[in-house]
């Protein structure tokens, strides 16, 4: 195939995907309201666009009144359990629900639960890595970690059987998917990904953090925003938060071109130590197994 006809391909199966009944009606008005800066998000906006998906609304109020709050009684409307979840675990729910009515089980060989984890998690990682970073936005990098890989669920539902192989081919040669995408597809999760986030209308600074999350210096913008998924992306891989498979791999943070792009924008990471850095994650990770499990109802294995 060229490379011509490949990309008339993914325009075409994605198009597709954009028509599809099972991403509910709110997503994109929710994506619309998720970019405004933080102090113009508004809790009544938030209830309302909650209340339109009955869906929606059940997981909210389930996983405010779960154990993981603590709470003598369990909330028993919208705006109470917005208030006990906070918006950003909101805004986590509210992704995580739209997108994963769109994921057919275990479509093309992986896991719902495996997938939105490891989103979940390099969510959660970027956002403590930014905040060790002067002038870095926490919540443009939350938002970043969990939308990354958005191309593997395009592959899922446009290319199932494509995406199988290449799952096996990555559990077999232990290499990262992106890798066993391009050897067994031709292309990988980031052009798709791109291809949907352009349809979407999504900000270019997600557009260059989907397209080149594993390569950021072949991005043309927003280099410093798509370094730090690149290497979130990686640390949550290096901790048992991949794609339920494991990866043989050895990452040289100091070599890493990512690293690179960084420093020459937070010249503070001079003085970070990479090695307590990755045992912080320990915190990250207990959160995010919490989070998954209340969100799916169920029990979230590692690697």
């Amino acid at each position: 195939m060229t490379p011509t006809s490949l990309a008339a391909t993914i325009r075409e199966r994605v198009a597709r995907i954009e028509t599809m009944p099972s991403i509910p009606a709110v997503f994109v008005p929710l994506l619309e309201l998720l970019n405004l800066p933080p102090e113009r998000v508004k809790l009544d906006d938030v209830v309302k666009l909650v209340s339109y998906d009955n869906t929606i609304a059940a997981q909210c109020l389930r996983m405010a009144g779960s154990p993981l709050f603590g709470l003598a009684k369990s909330p028993e409307t919208i705006r109470a359990a917005m208030i006990t979840l906070g918006l950003r675990r909101v805004e986590t729910i509210l992704l995580t629900c739209c997108l994963s009515n769109a994921f057919p089980a275990k479509a093309g060989g992986l896991d719902p639960v495996v997938f939105w984890r490891h989103s979940l998690g390099c969510a959660m990682v970027c956002r403590k890595f930014s905040e060790k970073l002067a002038a870095a936005d926490s919540d443009k990098a939350y938002m970043a970690g969990l939308l990354h890989d958005i191309g593997i669920l395009v592959n899922c539902i446009a290319f199932p059987n494509e995406l199988s192989v290449a799952m096996a081919h990555a559990t077999t040669e232990q290499i990262p998917i992106d890798e066993a995408e391009h050897a067994t597809m031709g292309f990988s999760h980031c052009e798709t990904g791109r291809e949907l986030a352009e349809k979407w209308h999504l900000a270019d600074d997600m557009v260059q953090v989907i397209a080149h999350h594993h390569a950021p210096e072949r991005s043309r913008a927003a280099q410093p925003l798509v370094a730090l998924v690149h290497l979130s992306d990686l640390l949550c891989r290096m901790r048992g938060m991949g794609y339920g498979y494991y990866e043989r791999r050895r990452v040289d943070w100091v070599s890493n071109p990512a690293w690179e792009i960084l420093l020459k924008e937070h010249r503070e990471l001079d003085g970070v130590d990479l090695v307590r850095f990755t045992f912080e994650l320990d915190e990250a990770i207990g959160e995010v197994f919490a989070l998954v499990s209340s969100i799916f109802g169920g029990s979230a294995a590692r690697n």
